[in-house]
């Protein structure tokens, strides 16, 4: 392990010391060049079967069930026949509404159809903690389920909640990581509104949010795990298991 670090510590004082002799460094980009290098290699020497091992595990010992409900029957959602609207009963979450399209650009001008239309339009937090294990980056990665997930549980981002979850709406647990990580002891890397998809969302958008984390890098439980970028590079080459947030947000750095 020690000569991975050495190796790793050591190509990026190179590759900081070539940018600089070429008078192409700025330090607004610091991460970014930092990411670069974290990409190029296995630098701790991770057997990749291992994660896929851990996740394969994730996957059976959940117990979560999805089932269909007719939408009349759904618990605390009502149907607004005035309005023609599915909302929940706290005025959270999100409604569902049509909308009629007119005069478009695209295959046919026009056309009717269902949105999901987020209360207050802005959707919640997606959050990566960032935090150097061994003097290697790592992101905390959680193995989450969600009910309309095709391999039912995906690699996300450390946060991922609306803020009617975040808000315990729901009146469920306290997220664990934003309380831990997202509260003190951490500098911001990037923080910016990114839209949803426009296709099936209504106007909808996220707060896309990096944060480099100083503390102890204790997991929240077992189904989260730190990773480097090369190791979530490698297991997004293996199909669906990282999920589209997580893409999305690691786009940004």
């Amino acid at each position: 392990m020690q000569t991975k670090i050495k190796n790793y510590e050591a190509m990026l004082k190179d590759y900081t010391k070539y940018l600089k002799e070429k008078k192409i460094y700025q330090k607004k980009n610091k991460i970014f060049y930092e990411t670069t290098v974290e990409k190029l290699q296995n630098w701790k020497n991770t057997d990749i079967k291992k994660i896929l091992n851990w996740y394969e595990f994730v996957k059976k010992t959940d117990k979560s069930k999805v089932t269909n409900v007719h939408l009349e029957k759904l618990n605390k959602w009502q149907y607004n026949k005035k309005k023609g609207t599915i909302s929940h009963k706290s005025k959270k979450f999100f409604i569902v509404e049509g909308k009629r399209v007119d005069n478009s650009k695209r295959e046919i001008s026009s056309w009717d159809q269902p949105f999901l239309t987020q209360v207050g339009y802005k959707g919640g937090v997606i959050g990566l903690v960032r935090c150097k294990i061994k003097k290697i980056p790592h992101y905390l990665i959680d193995a989450k389920f969600e009910p309309g997930n095709y391999n039912d549980i995906q690699l996300s981002p450390s946060l991922q909640g609306t803020y009617s979850n975040l808000d315990r709406v729901h009146h469920g647990e306290r997220n664990k990581v934003l309380n831990k990580f997202f509260k003190n002891n951490f500098s911001t890397i990037k923080k910016m509104w990114v839209t949803e998809d426009g296709g099936r969302l209504f106007k909808k958008r996220n707060l896309h949010w990096i944060i480099d984390y100083k503390g102890k890098p204790a997991l929240p439980s077992t189904r989260y795990k730190w990773l480097t970028l090369w190791e979530i590079n490698k297991l997004i080459k293996h199909g669906p298991i990282v999920g589209p947030h997580l893409r999305a947000i690691l786009s940004l750095l």
